[in-house]
């Protein structure tokens, strides 16, 4: 999937979810409508938001369809349990969606069972590099096409992306709130440390963020700096202090960047930033006006190293 598609894909799923407070029918026409305006630029997540939102205002006919075009005219699946949301209870004893999802499952199971995590460094090819892990339902190019525009030309900041191996759906990862689940990000910090770069900076998304803070917290892995976006980080609320001493001891710099209208992460990133504060550690918080469960609409305001 094109990455900047997947960029634009996101932003209008956060607002659809927006509209969705108002109703699931007012969400369902908002999405629908830039759907039909161009369906070739969406994917997996929007078919299934098409059919969650279908079912969840009383459509189970057009959830179905949905899901059939997603996964038997274009070829897609999903992760098991995602079809069993409550949106689509209606098609719980329908035969075709179990049919559809018969296909969806195995079609899972095979990736899952080929799937493995992906370093993209190949070499170093500038003076300083910028790792990016992505959020779950994203993959490496969405990290790619999230931060180039915080990381410039690649002339002083060589991008590179580590992408989990547990699939989501079709396209997509994510990761699992474990302890072993980080190690693909442990892995690629320190096949990099002694390759000589001046600065070593990591950025996360979402549950990427968890997975940097368990690799600095609980690996030899180190940084210089961690950005933090939309940090959902289940780890602060068991192992605070194995986290706020190992960044004490690698002496890692935090900017943990937050956007005001994402009510999951917000009181995250908020915990996190007065917990790092009150070991004086350094750390700066960055509440972005206007912005959801994404980054912020001019990425440059990241450029903090």
């Amino acid at each position: 999937m094109d990455e900047r598609v997947t960029k634009k894909e996101n932003d209008l799923l956060e607002e659809t979810l927006s509209v969705a407070g108002t109703g699931y029918a007012a969400a369902y026409r908002f999405l629908l409508s830039a759907y039909e305006q161009r369906p070739e630029a969406y994917g997996p997540q929007t078919l299934y938001f098409l059919a969650c939102l279908a079912g969840g205002c009383g459509r189970p006919e057009q959830a179905l369809a949905w899901l059939k075009t997603a996964v038997e005219e274009n070829g897609w699946w999903y992760r098991p349990e995602v079809l069993e949301d409550d949106d689509l209870v209606a098609l719980r004893d329908n035969a075709g969606f179990l049919s559809l999802k018969a296909v969806s499952d195995g079609r899972y199971a095979a990736a899952a069972a080929r799937a493995k995590a992906v370093f993209s460094w190949q070499k170093k090819t500038a003076p300083r590099l910028f790792v990016a892990v992505h959020g779950n339902t994203q993959n490496g190019q969405a990290a790619r096409a999230d931060w180039e525009p915080v990381t410039g030309d690649g002339t002083v900041w060589q991008l590179e992306t580590v992408q989990s191996a547990q699939p989501d759906g079709y396209g997509t990862f994510r990761w699992r709130y474990d302890m072993s689940s980080f190690w693909p990000v442990a892995e690629a910090l320190e096949r990099v440390r002694d390759e000589g770069y001046d600065t070593v900076v990591c950025g996360g998304f979402s549950a990427g963020c968890d997975m940097l803070l368990r690799a600095i917290a609980f690996s030899p892995a180190r940084c210089d700096r961690l950005i933090l976006q939309s940090p959902w980080v289940p780890l602060t609320e068991t192992h605070s202090r194995a986290l706020t001493d190992a960044v004490r001891r690698k002496n890692v710099k935090l900017t943990v960047a937050c956007g005001a209208l994402d009510e999951d992460c917000l009181p995250m990133a908020r915990g996190l930033y007065e917990t790092l504060r009150r070991e004086g550690l350094s750390a700066e918080l960055m509440i972005q006006e206007g912005t959801r469960h994404q980054f912020p609409a001019d990425p440059a305001v990241l450029r903090v190293f």
